[in-house]
């Protein structure tokens, strides 16, 4: 199991459309094993940012979800809401 943190600068004034968004892709990826564990939004620091944390089955997950043709269908979506986005696959520590 990898967890993928996406770190996502949003356009102003989009947050509402960013759900919106979110709400179409969640299902699209979950078809791909990808569970959204949760999309936060900034109180303080950067605006206009959120932070969306995702459990995905394998490391390869997230590059054949994006060969989905239902993700590309929402693709001009992403442009008109998301300015920049950066995404870190992350592994869980042996803890505990």
């Amino acid at each position: 199991m990898v967890y993928l943190q996406a770190s996502i600068k949003l356009k102003a004034g989009k947050l509402e459309d960013f759900v919106s968004m979110l709400n179409k892709l969640t299902p699209v990826l979950a078809k791909r094993g990808m569970k959204l564990l949760g999309s936060y939004a900034n109180v303080v620091g950067r605006l206009n940012t959120v932070v969306d944390l995702w459990e995905l089955p394998d490391a390869n997950a997230l590059q054949a979800a994006l060969s989905d043709p239902e993700l590309q269908k929402l693709a001009p979506l992403v442009s008109e809401i998301i300015e920049d986005e950066t995404q870190v696959l992350l592994t869980k520590l042996p803890i505990g």
